[in-house]
């Protein structure tokens, strides 16, 4: 059964499930429109990783930006690359903007190469939304 821990037991708009990273920032969000929101996390409020991703920010997505071109037309298409190449810096506004005591170092990261397209693309850069620079022995 569901207890409101709101002082006074007062009612939620949203109920948010999770209180990792997407949770507490949607909540975060909502409440800034005036969305009276309550968070439900089993353990520590961020005590786990959402979504398992093991603490990394990587903007994208599962496909690569000229998929998402072909399968959903340029303006769609354009507007989800977009989005994806905007994610991290979302996150990274968030920890400042709350100015929140989070550590985290900004620096890149490693996307692997699983086949000769997909090693060609990493070589020129292209469906990566960033700058590419390969590493020693690449």
């Amino acid at each position: 059964m569901f207890r409101s821990l709101f002082p006074g037991g007062q009612r939620a708009d949203v109920v948010i499930v999770g209180g990792g990273i997407l949770g507490l920032s949607t909540a975060v969000h909502a409440a800034r429109f005036g969305v009276a929101v309550q968070v439900l996390e089993a353990g520590e409020i961020g005590q786990g990783a959402s979504g398992l991703n093991g603490g990394q920010v990587i903007p994208g997505l599962k496909y690569d930006p000229e998929w998402l071109l072909e399968h959903f037309g340029l303006e769609r298409g354009e507007i989800l690359v977009n989005f994806a190449a905007s994610t991290a810096d979302a996150v990274f506004e968030l920890i400042r903007d709350e100015k929140l005591a989070v550590p985290f170092v900004r620096n890149g990261w490693i996307q692997a190469a699983h086949t000769e397209t997909a090693l060609e693309r990493r070589r020129t850069g292209t469906g990566s939304g960033g700058t590419v620079a390969p590493m020693s022995g690449f």
